[in-house]
């Protein structure tokens, strides 16, 4: 879902779509989010000696993006009939293995899709933009999800065709290819080569991807990395309290982003009441300061502390509180993205009033602490 087109991927690229932060089990939130199981079986290990170093061996790894292979009891299996919306408080699965070299992790939960990202990026000279140089995305569609139509966008967008006709090229899903977990898999390559996507439905009209963009030995890694995927549902943690929202409100998105061996943002999207389709109207949620890209910067204060606001087009707007309690270097933002998002919070005192009461939990930067959704 998310690749080097710059119109898809223009907030992952002013953003960091980020690392994992160390410090222990939990520091792989992105791979094991919730495996409370796994953790308890370490802490239970810790207590012996020869279990340090079987630790201290795991924090290596983890950075890494590995994690033992599962066993057949660690796999729940997938549903044998996909929902056609997911819950977005919950991930879906795990992943046991991602090539070296994509420091930055990503986890995106929708109502009708679930991805994990890991990239590495390249900065753009002396500016905040950067490009994409590789990734690997792993995306479960929920029932009667079109993920193909978007792929088929993309190549047309990469081939400069538009999407109208017969196309000269193969078309998603693609070529038949050896099955991934007993299901009949697929490999398709765009136009240019540059993604190549090995797909498989886990239940009926619902797909899993793994797409790999500029990845040696494309076929192989993703194989690899489908191969290790465990389906395992388990409650979303983010290091955001739980804050009044006006009566209504519905959680749509749920987003992670690590960066430099840390949480770098979370954001929460939320629909107001009859709303259509998936996307949300209305966001919340916690960034570290230092990857502010307001162009206006700090431009006013609430009960003291520095605030930044942007009233936009249509309704949309972002407003943001610094000097967040217990979370040094961090601010608050919420931001509207239509109209009746800005309408459902009150306009913008209410919006600038709502990012003054986010407050993150009592050690952010410890994952364990972290609540669920």
């Amino acid at each position: 879902m998310s690749h080097d087109d710059e119109t898809l991927v223009r907030d992952l690229l002013t953003r960091a779509a980020d690392d994992l932060p160390a410090g222990g089990p939990r520091a792989q939130a992105l791979l094991v989010a919730g495996d409370r199981a796994v953790r308890h079986r370490r802490r239970v290990a810790v207590a012996a000696a020869a279990a340090v170093t079987a630790v201290a061996l795991l924090g290596v790894t983890a950075l890494l993006g590995v994690r033992p292979a599962p066993t057949p009891a660690d796999r729940e299996g997938p549903p044998t009939v996909a929902p056609t919306e997911f819950d977005p408080a919950q991930q879906l699965f795990r992943l046991t293995w991602l090539p070296d070299g994509l420091p930055e992790r990503s986890l995106n939960a929708r109502s009708d899709h679930q991805t994990i990202g890991a990239a590495l990026f390249r900065p753009i000279g002396n500016t905040k933009g950067r490009t994409l140089v590789r990734s690997v995305t792993v995306a479960v569609t929920a029932r009667g999800v079109n993920f193909f139509a978007q792929q088929l966008t993309r190549d047309n967008q990469m081939s400069g065709k538009l999407r109208t006709g017969p196309t000269p090229w193969a078309t998603p899903p693609g070529s038949s290819v050896a099955p991934v977990q007993g299901h009949p898999a697929f490999l398709h390559t765009s136009p240019n080569g540059r993604e190549i996507v090995l797909s498989w439905q886990y239940a009926p009209d619902a797909w899993v991807t793994v797409t790999g963009v500029n990845v040696d030995r494309a076929a192989e890694v993703l194989r690899r990395v489908a191969d290790g995927l465990v389906w395992d549902r388990q409650p979303l943690r983010v290091p955001v309290e739980p804050v009044a929202l006006p009566a209504g409100a519905r959680l749509s998105q749920a987003q992670v982003s690590w960066r430099d061996n840390r949480w770098q943002w979370v954001r929460l999207g939320f629909q107001a009441p009859g709303s259509s389709g998936v996307d949300p109207d209305f966001q919340l949620g916690l960034e570290r300061f230092d990857e502010s890209n307001d162009t206006n910067g700090t431009n006013g204060t609430v009960a003291g502390r520095p605030a930044a606001t942007y009233d936009g087009y249509r309704g949309y707007g972002q407003w943001s509180v610094g000097e967040l309690p217990g979370c040094p270097g961090c601010r608050a933002d919420v931001s509207t993205q239509n109209i009746p998002g800005r309408t459902f919070l009150g306009g913008p005192d209410a919006a600038l009033g709502l990012a003054a009461r986010v407050r993150a939990v009592a050690d952010p930067d410890d994952e364990a602490a972290w609540r669920p959704l």
